[in-house]
């Protein structure tokens, strides 16, 4: 798992309610999702996609290109 500057993981025990705010990029050993000091699973709370605008016609041009790719 890749811990990014500035994500918040919060425990997924009610009763501990920890949070935990990540300060420095890094990797988890074992991969998965960290675990809190009680023991219990942390996760990062869901975050509702954003729509990009953008006035730069040739990075548009680029992603659609790349996007065609793909479906190839």
């Amino acid at each position: 798992m890749r811990f990014k500057q500035g994500q918040v993981w919060r425990c997924l025990n009610d009763a501990c309610g920890a949070e935990l705010t990540v300060t420095l990029t890094g990797e988890l050993d074992e991969g998965g999702n960290p675990r809190c000091c009680c023991g219990s699973l942390m996760k990062m709370p869901y975050e509702q996609p954003k729509l990009r605008l953008t006035e730069d016609s040739q990075e548009v041009r680029r992603l659609l290109q790349r996007l065609a790719t793909v479906l190839r």
